[in-house]
């Protein structure tokens, strides 16, 4: 048997520092947070401050991570009091917090007194939106979080949410058919960018759908060696059963403990002149390279090299096909059962505001909710039964009392440099699991270590506006995979609609093209690999970003006729180093861990309510999707209501 596997509106760079001296019982946050967001804190009380118009750098933008990392280095603050008692305050605004709030609500009543707390200028954590404006035209795209994905896989829970806030999965999914195909329709095709650092030679070939793979990589510079090789992973007949004598299970069993690399190289025999193609084609799902995915997932995602297996399809609704999926998770190979919007997930966020806090985004449907202006200024009005408090970053939160019984949960936050607390009859931590142990200092010792376990996979979503597709229609590509350059896949935006908002649909129309990156560092374990990842998107100020990439789109569009400096009119990076939820993986984590979810993960030991402090968001559940975000928020809000019922 083989081995195992061993624009403008710029935020200052981000490499920008605060000293622990700066934060000194509090003095000075005030002033460096001027400075580190765009416009100063008293825009938020105008009626023209918009986050989702701001380009530059976002998702973690300068300005939001400050305060916390001085609690991380013990810098201490002196709250003041502010008089303000709550029913819930839930720490963080994201998706998860969001439910929370919105599940909380609808079992409380409309009388409730609910405060979200969140350390960005915007809510929806991941869910972000981002707007652009050409010539007078609006331009929609997501900051983060992309679709619904495998919606008709979600939970009872996540489906009922999804009904209730007025999203009928099946008709949207029709309504937007046409414009998910629409650039494949046109004739562009997908493609593969090699660059001369990597391959030799800046090259960027086509792939027309059902050219087969042999007669692509004839064109391409890779070794006569690699091209032999892939073309045989992809052909059927030339992938024999390579593990014989092993039954279906044994077969899964051993593809767990191997990764994709050494699959390739150990077992199926290929030129190591292959590995390079495959290198960066698993970073959307699992944020690094195939020397630290497991050859299971990779089955799981219809990668090349085990047709000969002949191995059974799993459930659709296994913890594999939850983790690995059949959707590649690149824009252009989007599966029938996702739900797009034009501004991703955004768009979900910005309906369960309404509900909450409805004098904010007027209006009943769907459609207006994507089309129509928020108003920030209604998020924290006084009087209001939910408020949204924005770059509020909690510093604390801890029981009055004995914990679990009377008494209220002190919450302290920063915001404006000032530290203030609030009172709460219950607090749910709907933010990152790593930092609630800063948080909740009185949490019993073990569940600080299972919240530490896992670590939030670093991700760049980069959305660049370009004046026009012309270049692109001339090489005829909507897609290219660049496995050696620094952003590893760029898209056109699908043209969707809703109501008066219209997608692009000519090559002469202003047109969004999405760029991802997931840093890491290839070689590296898997946890040292997203640390790395995470403090090189902290130290990479904007202009590095901009510099990359208007070069890389130089090198694969000038072909076309594309040139940077006059093809791009607005560029916005979204950098998350805390970005998705850590997925457990059966190359370092026990297999029944990601394969067979047990009780003795640790996300489910982070997760147990501590007295009136009970635990939301993705990462309680291990998993970056959606709908757990959804679901943990309805299994937190559960708890508090049972505690509600016998206090």
């Amino acid at each position: 048997m083989p081995k195992k596997c061993s624009n403008r509106n710029r935020a200052p760079k981000s490499g920008t520092g605060i000293t622990r001296r700066d934060f000194l019982n509090g003095v000075g946050i005030g002033i460096a947070g001027s400075m580190l967001v765009p416009g100063g804190l008293a825009r938020a009380q105008t009626a023209d401050y918009y986050p989702p118009a701001l380009t530059g750098m976002r998702g973690s933008h300068p300005g939001s991570f400050e305060v916390a990392h001085a609690l991380r280095d013990n810098v201490t603050w002196y709250p003041r009091e502010t008089g303000e008692e709550y029913d819930l305050v839930v720490v963080g605004a994201g998706l998860s917090g969001l439910a929370a709030a919105w599940f909380f609500r609808q079992s409380a009543g409309p009388d409730a007194r609910i405060l979200l707390l969140d350390n960005h200028d915007d809510f929806g954590g991941h869910a972000k939106r981002n707007e652009f404006t050409h010539q007078g035209r609006q331009i929609l795209v997501n900051g983060g979080t992309l679709n619904l994905e495998q919606a008709s896989n979600y939970s009872p829970v996540s489906k009922r949410l999804l009904r209730e806030l007025g999203i009928d999965v099946e008709r949207y999914q029709e309504q937007t058919e046409a414009a998910r195909y629409h650039h494949r329709n046109q004739g562009l095709s997908s493609s593969m960018f090699f660059d001369r650092e990597t391959f030799g030679e800046d090259r960027l070939v086509p792939r027309p759908s059902g050219m087969p793979w042999g007669e692509f990589v004839r064109n391409t510079p890779l070794s006569a060696a690699a091209q032999r090789d892939i073309s045989r992973l992809y052909d059927a007949n030339a992938m024999r059963d390579f593990l014989p004598g092993l039954s279906d299970g044994e077969k899964k069993a051993y593809l767990a403990t191997i990764s994709y690399t050494d699959y390739l190289l150990d077992v199926v025999k290929v030129h190591p002149d292959v590995i390079p193609i495959f290198q960066t084609r698993t970073h959307f799902r699992f944020y690094m390279g195939p020397e630290q995915v497991p050859a299971l997932y990779c089955w799981q995602m219809n990668y090349p090299g085990f047709q000969g297996l002949n191995l059974q399809p799993t459930s659709p609704v296994s913890p594999l096909a939850q983790i690995a999926g059949p959707h590649h998770g690149r824009e252009q190979e989007s599966d029938e059962d996702s739900v797009y919007f034009p501004d991703g997930n955004a768009t979900l966020a910005r309906l369960m505001v309404r509900q909450l806090i409805p004098s904010a985004l007027p209006g009943e449907s769907l459609d207006d909710a994507i089309t129509g202006r928020l108003y920030y200024s209604q998020l924290d009005r006084a009087g209001s039964g939910s408020r949204v408090r924005l770059r509020s970053t909690v510093i604390g939160v801890e029981h009055e009392g004995e914990p679990g019984r009377s008494g209220a949960v002190q919450v302290n936050y920063v915001q404006g440099g000032q530290a203030q607390r609030v009172r709460a009859g219950h607090v749910i931590m709907a933010c990152w699991h790593e930092v609630i142990p800063y948080l909740c200092r009185e949490l019993p010792a073990e569940q600080k270590d299972a919240l530490s376990y896992g670590i939030k996979a670093p991700r760049v979503y980069t959305n660049v506006l370009l004046r026009n597709s012309r270049a692109m229609a001339n090489l005829g590509v909507r897609n290219i995979d660049a496995p050696g350059s620094y952003h590893s896949n760029s898209s056109l935006q699908f043209p969707l609609s809703a109501g008066s908002y219209r997608g692009s649909t000519s090559v002469d129309d202003p047109i969004v093209l999405r760029m991802h990156r997931a840093p890491c560092a290839p070689g590296k374990p898997r946890r040292q690999q997203l640390l790395a990842g995470r403090q090189e998107l902290l130290n990479t100020p904007f202009a590095v970003f901009e510099s990359k990439i208007r070069s890389q789109l130089d090198r694969m569009l000038g072909a076309g006729g594309f040139d940077a400096k006059r093809d791009i009119a607005g560029l916005t990076v979204n950098r998350w180093p805390h970005g998705n939820a850590y997925l457990y993986n059966t190359l370092t984590e026990p297999a029944r861990w990601a394969l067979f979810p047990s009780d003795d993960r640790p996300c489910v030991r982070a997760r147990q309510t501590f007295g009136r402090i009970s635990i939301a968001n993705s990462d309680a559940a291990a998993n970056p999707f959606t709908d757990a975000a959804i679901d943990e928020a309805h299994r937190a809000v559960n708890e508090v209501l049972m505690q509600r019922s016998v206090i």
